[in-house]
């Protein structure tokens, strides 16, 4: 017969208890308070078609948490189930509850058991509230978990974080209790001995990073995911807290880390300590080499390139030689393609060995340095090559000395190529003995160009460009 506008029910309002607010709403779900809102409005503003399910439609919400919400309500006194088929619910207010005796507290005789169970675990320890018994009573009719289990829980946060403790953080233990079917006193006493494990090795990678304090629940998910997904051990973990110097040392930053270290070892599983120790210095012993080798080739900072390149040639030279390579290299202003080219010609004359290599260069500064008085005096620019080195060492082989040397180099100063036209110089002497300054002089040096005199009646060699290009390359 009657029937409200539907302008006033749509731009109306909701009485809603202050004591609601202060009481109930800070330890209730957000979606309960959302089920208890809509419920109390529905009880005010009926609809006759509304049932469980329209109801959870309407909210957004899956049926099983709008009937555990619903129960919630009920352990508070604040909704009553009058009905069961159909389902019907009974919705008071706050204010109204308190005054009619029905405390959130007057529930059956199980509820008010495990209440006076908690209160007794805490004593004067710790004050606490209804809303944190009715969580903890969540968790033995919504998970499963025995009233006892629950009470090692309780007692367990207390012994590990303290007696002021965050209920919510408890019940993310209860959710993986409930998961891995802890049901039994045994079986709690198996997982907390777990957890305390847990607790005191994230509690020492706390300390590893100069933290004094209580791990969060964060800290601890992270550690056991080092410890029992990526088979870190304690060891392990705490070797790679020496990293975090670094950046900021924090889980998150050490995660990082450690999820690196787990990759570049290809995922290999139960790392111990001395496993992530030997990662670690092995690394830095690499990234050393290639900041060197970096350097030596005249660059700032060790690129990706340069690691590649670096890389690429320690799988074909022993490192050591690669650097020596380099080394020489940076002698003439750094330059990888150089690198490669020496890598290459000490590997076509079969050295292999350090040893060997050093001997390499020891004789080819010797020869430069002897021929630095030489090029001088006959005018020639650059720096010595190998086919340089070479007349170098035949000439000495045929005897002559310094000074006869550098008495063709003088006669050789207005010639094109002056190091060929010394070694005519000098083929020429050999063949008619010439050892002394004054038998050089008795004999008429060949001319750099124009008529050509006795010295210069030879077979021309002819030079393919590869042995131009040899007698023009640097070491």
């Amino acid at each position: 017969m009657f029937k409200q506008d539907e302008n006033a029910l749509r731009f109306g309002a909701l009485p809603l208890d202050h004591l609601f607010i202060q009481e109930y709403l800070p330890g209730a779900k957000g979606d309960y308070v959302k089920v208890y809102l809509y419920g109390l409005y529905l009880s005010q503003h009926p609809q006759p078609d509304m049932g469980l399910e329209e109801m959870a439609r309407e909210l957004g919400m899956e049926g099983a948490e709008v009937e555990a919400a619903l129960r919630y309500w009920e352990r508070r006194r604040l909704v009553s189930r009058i009905s069961d088929n159909p389902p019907e619910y009974l919705f008071r207010g706050a204010v109204q509850a308190a005054l009619s005796g029905e405390t959130a507290m007057e529930a059956d005789a199980d509820y008010v058991a495990f209440s006076e169970d908690v209160y007794a675990l805490f004593g004067g320890d710790r004050k606490v509230r209804p809303a944190d018994i009715a969580l903890c009573w969540e968790w033995v009719q919504d998970m499963g978990l025995p009233q006892e289990t629950v009470l090692m829980l309780l007692s367990h946060m207390k012994a590990t974080r303290g007696v002021q403790f965050s209920f919510r953080s408890a019940q993310a233990e209860a959710v993986r209790m409930s998961e891995e079917k802890v049901l039994t006193a045994e079986d709690a006493e198996a997982y907390f001995s777990h957890s305390r494990a847990l607790q005191d090795g994230a509690r020492a990678v706390l300390r590893q990073l100069g933290r004094r304090r209580t791990p969060s629940q964060n800290e601890l998910d992270l550690y056991r995911k080092w410890t029992e997904e990526w088979a870190y051990s304690q060891a392990a973990v705490i070797a790679a807290c020496e990293e975090t110097t670094k950046g900021e040392p924090t889980f998150a930053y050490l995660d990082g880390i450690l999820k690196g270290i787990r990759e570049r070892s290809g995922r290999q599983a139960n790392r111990s300590g001395s496993d992530v120790q030997q990662q670690l210095d092995s690394e830095k012993t690499e990234n050393q080499a290639v900041r060197k080798f970096a350097h030596s080739l005249g660059f700032r900072t060790a690129t990706d390139m340069v690691r590649k390149a670096y890389a690429r040639l320690c799988s074909q030279f022993d490192p050591r030689i690669v650097q020596l390579a380099a080394d020489e290299t940076y002698r003439a202003g750094g330059d990888l393609e150089k690198t490669e080219i020496i890598l290459e010609r000490l590997s076509n004359q079969g050295i292999t060995t350090l040893e060997a290599a050093q001997a390499y260069f020891e004789e080819a500064h010797r020869l430069n340095a002897a021929l630095a008085p030489i090029f001088e005096k006959c005018g020639h620019r650059g720096t010595p090559t190998v086919g340089d080195r070479a007349l170098y060492r035949k000439w000495t082989e045929w005897g002559f000395t310094e000074e006869m040397l550098l008495l063709a180099a003088a006669q050789a100063r207005s010639a094109a190529r002056k190091m060929p036209y010394m070694d005519k110089i000098l083929e020429s002497w050999r063949q008619n003995g010439v050892s002394t300054p004054a038998q050089a002089a008795a004999q008429q040096p060949p001319h750099a160009g124009g008529k050509q005199v006795s010295a210069q009646q030879y077979t021309q060699r002819k030079y393919t460009e590869e042995e131009l290009e040899n007698r023009t390359d640097d070491l």
